[in-house]
């Protein structure tokens, strides 16, 4: 039998993913932004890097290029390459802009939303508070930000989705893992707030509620920053809905 007339023998692999060289290596360093290996304001020597992944230096420049555009990179001329390191001014501003565009996210996605999709926020947020419980930071981190990108992809806007990808992926690295406040199983349980808005809360409430909560999750992480850098915050923070 000719194997490409049989559609089982035709199916027998999976199809195999081309990955370049490059991304592979962009790859290798967010790995290392998220798990803390490069901190943010580390140094970032080109030469080293290719050394180590056994890789020419011109591979690991075109990586930095990319992750630059990402936000996870700064380039300063005549002195290299470094990991982002936000100050307090630049967080809040970031942190602004999520909320709103999060808040968008969402009232997008509350006449989409099915019940397989609450289903897997559920069980988003429940490895969110296990995490917690267990006192894992890089768990925590990693369940948050699949969470919130599951939010951001049933707005249906692919556009935004990646805008919140790009926006926020630097910030959940260099901010919320970098900080020492205490991550715990209660502020993961805030996150079923979120799902219950999406199953059963109308407008205007809607809004006015999801707005709160990414207010209270912008305002926790501004003020962290502000307490990890030594930094004082203006003391503004967005404004509430309802307040």
């Amino acid at each position: 039998m000719n194997p490409e007339s049989n559609p089982e023998a035709r199916a027998a692999f999976d199809e195999i993913e081309a990955v370049s060289l490059t991304e592979r290596v962009t790859q290798a360093l967010k790995k290392a932004f998220f798990t803390g290996r490069l901190k943010p304001g580390d140094t970032i020597v080109e030469r080293q890097i290719a050394r180590e992944m056994n890789v020419g230096t011109p591979v690991v420049r075109e990586a930095l290029i990319a992750l630059k555009h990402e936000g996870f990179v700064r380039r300063i001329n005549n002195r290299g390459s470094f990991v982002t390191q936000f100050d307090v001014e630049e967080i809040r501003m970031l942190y602004t802009l999520r909320v709103e565009l999060e808040t968008l996210a969402l009232q997008w996605a509350r006449t989409r939303v099915t019940a397989a999709d609450l289903s897997r926020l559920t069980h988003l947020a429940d490895r969110l508070a296990d995490a917690g419980e267990r006192g894992d930071r890089q768990a925590f981190l990693e369940c948050d930000f699949d969470f919130h990108r599951c939010c951001w992809e049933l707005s249906g806007n692919a556009f935004l989705s990646e805008t919140l990808v790009r926006l926020m992926s630097p910030l959940f690295a260099f901010v919320v893992l970098a900080s020492d406040l205490q991550l715990t199983a209660s502020m993961a349980r805030e996150h079923h707030t979120l799902i219950e808005a999406l199953r059963s809360v109308p407008e205007p409430e809607f809004t006015a509620l999801v707005r709160n909560v990414f207010t209270g999750f912008a305002f926790r992480w501004i003020s962290a920053a502000s307490h990890s850098t030594g930094l004082k915050s203006s003391g503004e923070r967005p404004a509430r809905t309802g307040e």
